[in-house]
Parts: C-alpha cells; sequence; structure tokens
C-alpha cells in the first residue's frame, strides 16, 4: 500500500464538552453576575434553613452600598452585561433601593431582582423607578396550608398580593421560580405551568438541590428521596396541556440556565433548570457574590476569594478586575452532588 498514511480518529470515551462551551475558566463567557446584598430572609424555607434557624452575619459585616457599586463597575467592565440581585431576600435590606439605583446607573444591559415577593406590595412601585428591569418570584406551591408549611410561615394572600403589585408597577413578564420536591409539592406542576396559558409569565422549575444545611439535608434524610428529574416534572406537565413546544433560548429574557418552552396556545412559557440531572457546568456564565464580600465561582462547591481587602480603605478597579479573573478559574468542571454553604447565604 503506497501513499500518505491515514489519520485514524482517537478514541475517547469521556465525556466531551459540547463545541459551543465558553469556558467556564474564561472571563469572556461570564456574563452575569448575582449579587447578594443579605444572607437574613423573612421566610424559613425547608430546603433552605435548618429547624432552628440560622445564625446571620451583623449588619458591620455586610458589604455597604458604595462596596456593592466598585465590584459592579469593575464588572461591567469586564463584559458581565446583567446583574441580579439576590439575599437572603433582599427586600429586609433597608439600602436595597440605593444599592438598585447605583448599580442601574453603571448601565448593565439587564438589572433584575429574586425575591420571594412578601414585600412588593409596597416595593414594586419603587423597584421600578430605581431601575429595576426585571422581577424573578419564588413560589413552590399555591395551595394556602402548603405554602406555610414549606415557607415556615408564611401567607400566601401576601404573596398574591406582591403579585398583583408588581404587574401594576410594570412588571409584565414575571418569572417564577419553583423548586420541585416530592411528595411534597410534585403533585402541582401542572397547575402550576398553567398560570402561563393566560398570562405572560415564565413558570422555571427546578430540580432540589441539596445545599449546606437545612431541614431537607438533615441527618437521616436521604436527598433521593426529595428530588424530582425535571424529565418527569416535563412529562406530567405534558400529560394535562400537551407536549410543550421548544422555545429558542436566545429569544428568552435574561442569561439563564433554563431550557425554555411553550404550552400549546400558552401566553407565557415554562423552564426546566436540571443542574441535578444534566449540570450545565461547561457553559456556565456567572459568578456569585456574596453579602460579606466573597466572590464565588460555583453554587455547589467552586473556590471563591474575598473582595474585602480589594475595598478598603477605598475601592481598588484593577484588583478587583484581578479578583475576577482569580475566581473565574477556580469553577469545577462538574460540580458535586451536595453544596457546602446553605443558599441564603450564596444568593442562589
Amino acid at each position: 500500500m503506497t501513499g500518505r498514511p491515514i489519520a485514524l480518529p482517537v478514541l475517547n470515551d469521556e465525556v466531551q464538552r459540547p463545541e459551543y462551551a465558553n469556558g467556564p475558566r474564561s472571563l469572556d463567557a461570564v456574563k452575569l453576575l448575582r449579587v447578594s446584598v443579605t444572607d437574613r430572609c423573612n421566610l424559613r424555607c425547608i430546603y433552605c434553613m435548618p429547624e432552628g434557624g440560622m445564625d446571620f452575619h451583623d449588619k458591620d459585616e455586610l458589604l455597604q452600598a458604595p462596596d456593592f457599586e466598585a465590584i459592579a463597575a469593575a464588572a461591567v467592565e469586564i463584559g458581565i452585561t446583567h446583574i441580579k440581585i439576590t439575599g437572603g431576600e433582599p427586600t429586609v435590606r433597608r439600602d436595597l433601593l440605593d444599592i438598585l439605583r447605583r448599580l442601574a446607573d453603571l448601565g448593565p444591559d439587564d438589572l433584575s431582582l429574586t425575591t420571594n415577593g412578601l414585600q412588593l406590595h409596597r416595593l414594586a412601585e419603587p423597584l421600578r423607578e430605581a431601575g429595576v428591569d426585571r422581577l424573578t418570584l419564588s413560589v413552590d406551591t399555591l395551595q394556602p396550608q402548603r405554602y406555610e408549611q414549606i415557607t415556615g410561615g408564611g401567607r400566601i394572600e401576601q404573596f398574591h398580593r406582591g403579585v398583583e403589585a408588581a404587574e401594576d408597577a410594570g412588571f409584565e413578564k414575571l418569572k417564577f421560580n419553583v423548586v420541585v420536591m416530592k411528595r411534597i409539592n410534585d403533585d402541582e406542576v401542572a397547575d402550576l405551568a398553567a398560570l402561563t396559558i393566560d398570562k405572560p409569565w415564565t413558570i422555571r422549575f427546578i430540580e432540589y438541590m441539596p445545599l449546606g444545611d437545612s431541614r431537607l439535608t438533615a441527618p437521616g434524610v436521604d436527598p433521593d428521596d426529595v428530588w424530582v428529574d425535571n424529565a418527569i416534572v416535563k412529562d406530567r406537565i405534558a400529560e394535562r396541556h400537551g407536549e410543550p413546544e421548544p422555545v429558542d433560548r436566545g429569544s428568552e429574557v435574561g442569561v439563564g440556565p433554563a431550557n425554555v418552552y411553550r404550552l400549546p396556545g400558552a401566553k407565557g412559557r415554562i423552564g426546566f433548570i436540571s443542574a441535578m440531572s444534566k449540570p450545565f457546568c461547561e457553559t456556565c456564565n456567572r459568578l456569585r457574590l456574596t453579602s460579606t464580600g466573597e466572590l464565588r465561582s460555583c453554587l455547589f462547591d467552586g473556590g471563591e476569594v474575598d473582595v474585602m481587602p480589594a475595598l478598603r480603605p477605598s475601592p481598588r478597579r484593577d484588583e478587583i478586575v484581578d479578583l475576577f479573573g482569580r475566581c473565574v478559574v477556580l469553577k469545577p468542571e462538574t460540580h458535586s452532588n451536595r453544596g457546602n454553604r446553605a443558599m441564603s447565604q450564596i444568593g442562589g
């Protein structure tokens, strides 16, 4: 046999990164900064906090409004386009509107806020005026008694008041996050999906993620007894409403990880965030800032860097930018099955 040798492909049975994957260890891939402004909350959800509650940070340990502004300014400088404010529950922080106005003045493409909605009856309009573009509300059930049990005492009536106030303030395309839990609220997924039929809302079903210490990560509780695969959730919704139609992710506002669909004839959309069954680490586009100044690379178990030294006695922009670069390289290839800090401490 003559001629040039034929190059045979190298066989590799390892999971291959998709061609579109950018990062995760590249600042070019980071488009969203989730900013926790407090670890405190006015609810005690079963998947977020332990039975006896948590020890919260003192107020003087938290970043102040100028600190958030300095960090966000560095984020915008390196190409981050979306900023999401989280907690705990961000609306319990008294200077929240000041923080929001400072961040809005930086000109991000999108400034959004995640909330349980219980304070929106008084804050929806001020949030809009402060520059918030979008709201995401957390709600895991529509049943009053079940809502009280899941949230540790919350009232669904107050949540509904908040939704009405948000719509009146001009937040029409609301997003709702639903953590699906076996034998707790998984029988409601079709009811929750139905909210999108007559409203331009997006209901996002999130697989339960065991994070930190909570009632669902307590000794003797098996996470597999709580977790529901989103493939099952999607099938249950299809049984009631018909097969959902895929939606181009590029048409969805924001840069979130949800795979988005539309029910037949619906005005709104449903989404599925499947961090446990189908981790999306290879395309992760976010970093997280805790309320005490740690820039964190992953919700579950990535490394973190302390930004506070670069803020005192006054912010040093070059050092903050450098810390973003140090943080992004700490992202894991794939996150573990158990997060090492509570959701309220990280900002979701």
